[in-house]
């Protein structure tokens, strides 16, 4: 079976050791962007985990979401995105509905 979601080599070498002590990445969508919606990734503990949250684990990571954007996140790689003046979490999403120019803002189905 292929997994919910999957993450790159040099996102999950980035994140292991921010999420020394948690118990992995939280990620949902902001109401924010041109495109309507921006990810957003924070560690989340142990007591942080919460009913209406599931979770996917790739390269040790475990990555939780809302229960609600499944179907936004369902084949999605968490990738590093790196360029002249920063680094970020991003990710390659197939079910991407339009992405801002700056590449920054996304339009999901069901992520809100």
């Amino acid at each position: 079976m292929k997994p919910l979601l999957t993450i790159s080599d040099e996102a999950a070498a980035f994140l292991a050791p921010k999420l020394d002590g948690y118990a992995g990445v939280r990620v949902s969508v902001n109401k924010k962007g041109c495109a309507g919606g921006e990810y957003e990734f924070t560690p989340v503990k142990t007591s942080d985990i919460t009913p209406d949250l599931d979770v996917s684990e790739a390269a040790g990571i475990k990555i939780f979401f809302p229960k609600i954007m499944l179907l936004a996140l369902i084949g999605s790689e968490l990738v590093l995105h790196k360029d002249q003046f920063n680094t970020r979490l991003d990710f390659k999403n197939p079910n991407e509905l339009s992405r801002c120019g700056c590449g920054e803002s996304v339009q999901l189905p069901h992520a809100h």
